[in-house]
């Protein structure tokens, strides 16, 4: 076997070529990620309004975004709401993952008789109008 060695192997590789080569791949990756983006806003715009079962749209546009497709605010403050006695009570809130400490305020919602934080169910009712649990309809 013949050594790869002598005048006449020549491996060339200057710094200059090698950081053109770096920055030219950081470029097409930064490229790639920006393309990726703007393609993902907009599917987010383009498939922002669904059909919900009774024909109406779930969802619509603010300023080319999505809006929430919840309950408004009145519809959250009719809900009814109780102060955790602590034991006997539901011990896990389903959104935060947290406890249910007794004196907190909980809520239960109508549709299917599920209790969790009130703060935790408020937030998640804003943007959507199902049980976090079982996905019963509160309307």
């Amino acid at each position: 076997m013949l050594a790869a060695s002598g005048p006449d192997v020549a491996c060339e590789y200057d710094g200059a070529g090698v950081a053109l080569e770096l920055a030219a791949l950081a470029a097409f990756v930064v490229l790639l990620r920006y393309a990726a983006v703007l393609y993902a806003n907009h599917l987010l715009a383009t498939l922002c309004v669904d059909v919900d079962d009774d024909g109406l749209p779930a969802g619509t546009r603010i300023d080319g975004r999505c809006a929430s497709s919840g309950l408004d605010d009145a519809a959250i403050a009719r809900l009814p709401c109780f102060v955790s006695p602590g034991a006997g009570a539901a011990a896990e809130c389903a959104v935060c993952l947290g406890a249910v400490e007794e004196g907190e305020t909980a809520r239960a919602l109508p549709c299917c008789t599920h209790a969790f934080h009130a703060r935790c169910v408020d937030a998640w009712l804003r943007l959507r109008p199902t049980c976090p649990v079982c996905r019963a309809t509160c309307r």
